[in-house]
């Protein structure tokens, strides 16, 4: 609009005053082809620009909310083709034994059944600004800070997980009223330097993650299995995450990484027994490390006395009464070593 405006306020101060005095110049061919110009410039533009918009709607609908989106219209940057660099923090989650139970669901039983699940569990990343980067069978994988960075990303990551494991319990107890099977979920969390971008070949292609950082968080899902916890995340998120309540469980080395990781329960609620449950038990780990095995049990089992189900203290309390008849080598550094993912 402002281009024809300057364009007419010239074509009136040049070319009026020549017409009042009967100077007849012959303009009609240069201002009709100048006009045309500027018509057929904005036209591309527009054309060029509503066809970027639906690209971008076309590639991240199915992966981030509405705002996202629409965001991401009003930033195109982000939304690029290719691969670029970045710290991210990602989540895998699994539905634990469920295989087992699926194979006595009826197909159409089993795809309700996985639908209503993964229906809420996507809704609550995406409510946290994550992105869902893809399903397997009752597996997801999200990530956040991508396609929009978000500083706050370990929080969110963080936040999310445990409104899914809320959402979960909630599910747990609609479908025992219904008569479905119970389940439980996994959730493991890490935040690192990875490739974000859209991958694969011409034809076909998805907005992923790829990256040690990756890799991390799905081994981290499967270390729940170990401690019998619900959600674990890697130091690295814990730090970036801020003021978060967690509990330090141990520190592992994980099948096929070289380099050890402390990992961390997060907390639903900072209730004075829950505080008194991290305090405990992390004062059992510490005498644990000490490999001062009695009074770690004594600490563990003063966990087990406030909470009887709790994974971590039945684990390291077992691991301590182990360690009393056959000690760690000298050399132990109190890391343990996980050989299954």
């Amino acid at each position: 609009m402002g281009t024809f405006l300057s364009f007419g306020i010239v074509a009136y101060v040049g070319f009026f005053p020549a017409f009042v005095s009967g100077l007849w110049m012959p303009v009609v061919r240069p201002l009709w082809a100048g006009t045309l110009a500027h018509i057929g410039a904005f036209a591309y533009r527009l054309l060029t620009e509503e066809r970027e918009k639906r690209r971008i709607k076309e590639a991240f609908q199915t992966y981030v909310s509405p705002a996202v989106v629409e965001e991401l219209l009003t930033h195109p940057e982000f939304a690029g083709l290719g691969g670029r660099r970045t710290v991210l923090t990602v989540l895998f989650s699994d539905l634990e034994g469920f295989t087992p139970i699926s194979e006595g669901m009826d197909p159409e039983e089993l795809v309700a059944f996985l639908n209503e699940y993964l229906t809420e569990m996507t809704e609550v990343v995406l409510g946290h600004g994550g992105t869902v980067d893809k399903f397997e069978g009752d597996a997801i994988m999200a990530f956040f800070g991508a396609p929009l960075p978000l500083p706050d990303h370990p929080a969110r990551a963080v936040r999310a997980a445990l409104e899914m494991q809320y959402k979960m319990r909630m599910l747990r107890e609609k479908w025992a009223r219904e008569g479905k099977p119970q389940v439980r979920m996994r959730i493991g969390l890490n935040t690192g330097e990875v490739v974000v971008g859209n991958m694969g070949s011409h034809k076909k292609m998805d907005y992923t993650v790829m990256g040690d950082a990756v890799n991390l968080a799905a081994r981290l899902e499967g270390v729940n299995k170990v401690y019998r916890t619900e959600i674990l995340i890697s130091y690295a998120t814990y730090k970036a995450a801020g003021d978060i309540l967690a509990r330090e469980i141990d520190t592992v080395r994980v099948k096929g990484k070289a380099q050890a990781v402390c990992i961390y329960e997060p907390l639903m609620n900072s209730a004075p027994e829950t505080v008194q449950k991290v305090r405990v038990y992390e004062e059992g780990l510490r005498l644990y490390r000490e490999r001062r095995w009695k009074e770690a049990i004594e600490a563990f089992e003063e966990v087990l006395r406030m909470y009887p189900e709790d994974g971590p203290a039945s684990v390291l309390r077992e691991r301590c009464m182990g360690f009393l008849h056959s000690p760690p080598p000298d050399d132990w550094d109190g890391v343990w070593e996980l050989t299954q993912k």
